[in-house]
């Protein structure tokens, strides 16, 4: 028993000693785990939830960069343009007398009768009156279009009382972006106030806040939020009719609305009596629309001619010494570019020469030659930086040929803030005139 017991002892451990030195031996049992085989289906569905995962991911990490983006960048705004009208070239006076002349030797004396007849269409005091009346209709859709621009500033005086101080001119409805109307008026009115507000035809006032201006014309742009006008006004005003003043004559009946005598929502009916006189400005020249309506210094308003269209921009500072009672304009159709570029507040670029044309007969008899003569040059200007000095006849900028400061006042306003050019001029010296060529970089007002 004793032998049994322990061969079995010895089969189920083996760690005893068998000798001095040996060692335990212990035997173990050894679980072996076999990994799963591979779920090829379990693969692919976890990859396919992973990408589409994602893609959600991208696509809402998208709308938000998207959304964000259109919350921080300012809204890209839509260029007010006005329409080109079809102009036709003024007539030559010379034709017109030579014509005349024809005319005049090809009239047959009239005929008892028919003297009998044009005495027989003397013209009635109530047909006088209707006739009057009806060429006052004319101005009832342009004045949709006037407004009242009100600069308000307020100050305080000698003993600490508060009040406001406000000026007072016309301004016209030009431009409708879809969000904002735009007001064209004089600077001298909203220069350094600390409100604007606009009156509407209809009396209803809302404000409206500064744009842009031309430092050569005294112009500037008004813009309103149309969500500050109501739906009644709204209805009420209209733009304005911007015509063509290329083809105003001596003559032609005109109605001055606005404030042609200083004082609101006047009309008055009158005749141009020219259209010869210039008036040179900064790196341009206009034009100007001179009446026979009474006017002052502090009139304002717009020219309307007899199609109820605006031709002409009232600007008193233009006018002459000898013409400072009448109303003076300046013609639309060269201030649509400006009005344009106003509206969209873009800046105008600039040369700072102040001039005056050297036409055919006035070479001739000076010697000078043809272009523009540089009366004044502005202080820092890009001129007087390109080394342009008074007594310059500009020729050419670039390679365009320029006579009038009407070309000039093109050719820049193809140019570029910054732009580098070369303006050409004739300079005076010892042995005549010479040619220099000038590198001017083009600035902006």
């Amino acid at each position: 028993m004793d032998e049994k017991k322990d061969r079995n002892l010895k089969g189920e451990h083996q760690g005893r000693k068998t000798g001095k030195g040996e060692k335990e031996e212990y035997r173990f049992l050894r679980e072996v785990i076999k990994k799963k085989p591979l779920d090829k289906r379990l693969v692919l569905y976890r990859i396919a939830w992973l990408l589409g995962g994602a893609s959600v991911f991208g696509l809402v990490a998208a709308l938000v960069f998207y959304a964000a983006l259109s919350c921080l960048e300012p809204e890209e705004k839509e260029k007010v343009k006005f329409q080109e009208n079809t102009e036709h070239v003024q007539k030559d006076p010379e034709k017109e007398s030579g014509q005349t002349e024809r005319e005049s030797k090809q009239e047959v004396t009239p005929t008892p009768e028919q003297q009998k007849e044009e005495e027989e269409k003397n013209i009635t005091k109530e047909e006088f009156k209707n006739l009057y009346h009806e060429i006052l209709q004319v101005a009832e859709e342009p004045e949709r279009s006037i407004v009242t621009v009100q600069g308000i500033t307020s100050d305080v005086d000698w003993m600490n009382n508060s009040y406001e101080d406000s000026s007072q001119v016309s301004g016209l409805l030009v431009a409708d972006s879809g969000k904002e109307y735009f007001v064209l008026t004089e600077y001298r009115a909203v220069d350094q106030v600390d409100r604007i507000l606009v009156t509407f035809e209809d009396n209803a006032t809302v404000d409206a806040h500064f744009l842009k201006r031309d430092c050569a014309t005294g112009l500037a742009v008004l813009k309103i939020d149309k969500e500050e006008v109501t739906e009644e006004t709204r209805k009420v005003i209209s733009l304005a009719k911007l015509g063509s003043s290329a083809t105003i004559q001596r003559g032609d009946t005109v109605l001055a609305i606005g404030s042609p005598a200083g004082y609101r929502d006047s009309i008055s009916v009158g005749m141009i009596t020219s259209v010869s006189n210039t008036k040179n400005t900064l790196d341009n020249e206009y034009h100007l629309l001179t009446t026979d309506i009474m006017g002052n210094n502090e009139g304002s308003g717009v020219l309307v001619g007899t199609d109820g269209s605006i031709v002409g921009i009232i600007a008193q500072p233009f006018c002459t010494a000898k013409d400072k009672n009448v109303v003076t304009a300046l013609p639309i159709t060269e201030l649509r570019k400006t009005i344009e570029q106003l509206s969209n507040n873009e800046s105008i670029m600039y040369l700072g020469i102040r001039g005056q044309n050297i036409e055919s007969d006035l070479s001739q008899k000076t010697g000078m030659p043809k272009g523009i003569y540089v009366n004044a040059v502005e202080e820092d200007s890009p001129a007087m930086e390109g080394g342009i000095q008074n007594g310059d006849v500009i020729i050419k900028m670039q390679d365009v040929n320029v006579e009038t400061l009407s070309d000039l006042r093109k050719e820049l306003d193809k140019c570029e803030e910054k732009q580098k050019i070369q303006v050409t001029a004739m300079r005076k010296g010892a042995e005549g005139y010479v040619e220099i060529v000038f590198d001017v970089t083009v600035g902006a007002l």
